[in-house]
């Protein structure tokens, strides 16, 4: 099984998503299906080709999203990710992402035999009158990435690790912030970021619509008016990382 080592991955999920499900299930299903949304349009209109096509895998209330090859800046994810966190704030909710490099492959090759002769791609493995899903994709990238959102500040931010600093480019505005675990990370500035990446992807995907700094920044502050507690445990974060004062 060969992968290469330096694909990137976004991994990108809904806020807060067991909450809405348990109050709100179709709020949870639209913006999950706006994230959906957002990624199709962006890899079959912006990327659809190689070196640039994407791969996006579901895990959950996210998704996995992966780079065909390695790059040298890390600009191209960082527009991917800012406009998929801004189109999904059109929904009223947020999400949050992060963003790592390493491997990632199909390892169903990996499974054991019984168990990959009887799968099916579409439906899974029959058991009985019951099915197991499984999945096909794992690998270092889509770890390092997960991980990374997991100890990233609460709230809607973008994330990568510090030795990756370099690798941001320049237009982008970041800073250091401490994880959950007290580990140094990247914030980037999602909300006011621009490159030529993201005007090519507002241009090209004509599928969706992505809203200004200031309508995302408005969705930010209605989010936690909507949902108090959560505001006041993100404020001081929104007011250092993304210049949002509640």
């Amino acid at each position: 099984m060969q992968q290469a080592d330096n694909r990137w991955c976004i991994y990108i999920d809904i806020l807060g998503f067991s909450t809405l499900w348990e109050c709100d299930r179709c709020r949870a299903i639209t913006s999950l299906g706006t994230l959906m949304r957002g990624i199709s349009a962006i890899g079959s209109q912006s990327y659809p080709e190689s070196p640039h096509r994407l791969f996006a895998h579901q895990m959950g209330d996210g998704f996995a999203i992966v780079s065909d090859f390695g790059e040298p800046s890390l600009d191209r994810p960082i527009a991917i990710a800012s406009a998929l966190m801004r189109y999904v704030a059109t929904t009223g909710t947020l999400a949050a992402a992060a963003i790592a490099e390493g491997g990632f492959a199909d390892i169903t090759g990996c499974y054991p035999d019984d168990i990959y002769w009887e799968n099916d791609i579409n439906k899974g493995v029959n058991m009985g009158g019951g099915l197991m899903t499984l999945s096909r994709v794992m690998g270092t990238a889509f770890i390092r990435s997960y991980r990374t959102g997991n100890e990233a500040p609460s709230g809607p931010f973008l994330t990568i690790a510090k030795d990756q600093s370099d690798r941001i480019p320049p237009s982008a505005k970041w800073q250091l912030t401490s994880g959950r675990k007290g580990k140094s990370l990247c914030s980037i500035d999602w909300v006011q970021y621009s490159s030529n990446h993201l005007d090519d992807i507002r241009e090209r995907t004509t599928r969706i619509l992505l809203p200004s700094c200031c309508e995302v920044g408005v969705r930010i502050k209605n989010y936690c008016n909507e949902f108090p507690a959560i505001g006041n445990k993100w404020r001081d974060d929104l007011r250092r990382l993304l210049g949002i004062e509640m």
